[in-house]
């Protein structure tokens, strides 16, 4: 019997490891830890992450040359997944379902007004399917439901365009406050 009971314990306690080590964030830090990523660096502070993305990677298309944007970003915590898919599109997965997708243009030369606007459910369907290149990674944007209840957000900003995808309500601010710091760095 006490055998059984200590067998017991052994794989409820390895239940509870298993359990909390598929719950981890990546971005859990004590003070700061500057983390490298493809051209670029995450840097995760206790209360928030920066994303700095600094290519000096030039893209040719037949003779002509495009020059990659560098850019930094502030971000929420709690950042499950991040994929990057070439020098325009970033993907970062939150829980629940939560999306950040900063899309940069990298053909605009022209500065661009800033605009805010919330899409409809079809405009929205529409332009993650036939905008956003992934990598067909861990998460996909492209293979998350839409919610209905949930905040969604389309910003354009400094040669981007930034779309908040199925945010809580009740986070809705701290993402759109903290993405609203995107600005392009030289």
């Amino acid at each position: 019997m006490k055998s059984r009971i200590f067998t017991f314990r052994i794989i409820l306690f390895l239940l509870f490891i298993i359990a909390n080590s598929c719950n981890r964030y990546l971005d859990v830090v004590k003070n700061k830890s500057d983390v490298p990523v493809k051209q670029g660096s995450f840097e995760f502070y206790s209360d928030s992450n920066l994303l700095i993305y600094k290519s000096n990677v030039i893209l040719t298309r037949d003779t002509e040359k495009i020059y990659p944007k560098s850019f930094t970003v502030r971000l929420p915590k709690k950042l499950r997944y991040y994929e990057f898919v070439g020098s325009s599109d970033f993907a970062l997965y939150y829980d629940g379902g939560q999306v950040i997708f900063i899309k940069v243009d990298l053909e605009n030369k022209e500065p661009t007004k800033d605009t805010v606007c919330t899409p409809s459910p079809n405009q929205l369907n529409e332009f993650i399917q036939s905008n956003l290149s992934t990598g067909n990674g861990k998460y996909d944007i492209k293979k998350i439901s839409f919610y209905t209840g949930r905040k969604n957000t389309i910003i354009k900003k400094g040669g981007a365009t930034i779309l908040l995808y199925n945010i809580y309500p009740k986070d809705y601010d701290q993402f759109f406050d903290d993405v609203n710091k995107f600005r392009v760095i030289n």
